[in-house]
This record gives structure tokens, C-alpha cells and sequence, in this order.
């Protein structure tokens, strides 16, 4: 009998270990469809997007969640499928080729002679989810002209509700939140 006891104690705690392990998942911001596919380039002046400035919180490879007043966590299995500013670089630079029509907007390249050329300076220092049911895009944006000299600095703070509970719907949001970001941009650039 206690053999029997044994046997089966030994199964039941075998079948505990051998749950699953949560899934690990990967996010990219989406990128807008856009029906403007043609782009005529020749009359407009470069405007360079510089790498997007992240803060520390947000340069890991977790999408952020703040749970409380003063605490945020970073997710260890929602993570996103490459860095941070890369995409909002990206995300940015191609928003503003589609939102408006002075500027040809072009990421910062080695090859890329910046003088004489404005630059578009972004720093995010909140991009997460947040317990009221908001994703949350905070920082500013600098508008340095071809000189160098700094021309305007605009602080920015959108706050996007969650369509759902979840991290899809977090990174939805925050792409929402960008939309609004770059559609202020395209509007005060000058």
C-alpha cells in the first residue's frame, strides 16, 4: 500500500512540473497604410530625423507598464521585435512624408552631409501602458534649423484609452498616441 501511495505521489507532482511555459510574444508598432505611394521629392527641402532619444525605463526590450502612482514594471514576456527608437524613427519619419508637404523627412545617415540641413529632434520619456486603462506618450520635439540654433522646443503628452486589456491593445494605443504626435509635428514645422 505504501508503495502505491508512493508511486502515485511521485506521478502528481511530475504532471505539476510539466506545465507549459508562457508564451513569449514579440510586438513592432504598426506602420500606417498609406494611399500616398508616389512621392515627388524635388521640391522639398530635407528635414533629418535624428534617432529617437528613449528614456532609460524604455531602452529594454519589455513594453513598459506603469501599475501604480509610482511603480512601473517592464514585461518579460511581451517584448518588442527590435528597439524602440529604431521604430518610432522609422514610424516618425514616414509619418511625416505622408502628413505634409514641405519637408522631405530622411533618417540620420552616416553617408548624409547635415550641413545646412534642419533636424528634427524627438526624446520619449513615457511610452506604456497605465492601471487607469490609458496608454500614455510623453516627451518633446526640437526643431533645430540648418544653422544649428535651436528654434523651437514643444513639450507633448497624449493619453490614448485601451481598446481592450492586453498588450496588443497597449502597443494599438500607443500607436494611436504617435499618430497624434506626428500629426502635431506636420502641423508646426515650418
Amino acid at each position: 500500500m505504501k508503495k502505491w501511495l508512493l508511486i502515485a505521489a511521485v506521478a502528481l507532482a511530475g504532471t505539476g512540473c510539466s506545465s507549459t511555459e508562457p508564451t513569449l510574444k514579440t510586438y513592432m508598432l504598426p506602420m500606417p497604410t498609406s494611399a500616398n505611394t508616389a512621392h515627388n521629392i524635388s521640391n522639398k527641402s530635407l528635414l533629418i530625423v535624428r534617432p529617437v532619444d528613449v528614456a532609460a525605463h524604455l531602452a529594454g526590450t519589455g513594453l513598459v507598464y506603469q501599475t501604480s502612482p509610482t511603480e512601473i514594471v517592464e514585461a518579460q514576456q511581451n517584448l518588442w521585435g527590435e528597439s524602440l527608437s529604431t521604430q518610432l524613427t522609422r514610424r516618425i519619419t514616414f509619418d511625416l512624408r505622408q502628413k505634409q508637404t514641405q519637408f522631405w523627412a530622411t533618417q540620420l545617415t552616416p553617408t548624409l552631409s547635415t550641413a545646412g540641413i534642419p533636424r528634427l529632434q524627438v526624446r520619449i520619456n513615457q511610452f506604456n501602458g497605465v492601471y487607469s486603462g490609458v496608454a500614455e506618450v510623453a516627451g518633446e520635439w526640437l526643431l533645430i534649423n540648418g544653422n544649428g540654433d535651436l528654434q523651437t522646443v514643444h513639450p507633448f503628452s497624449f493619453r490614448v484609452p485601451l481598446a481592450k486589456d492586453g498588450y496588443s491593445a497597449q502597443v494599438e494605443a500607443l500607436s494611436k498616441g504617435v499618430d497624434e504626435l506626428t500629426t502635431q509635428l506636420a502641423r508646426s514645422i515650418k
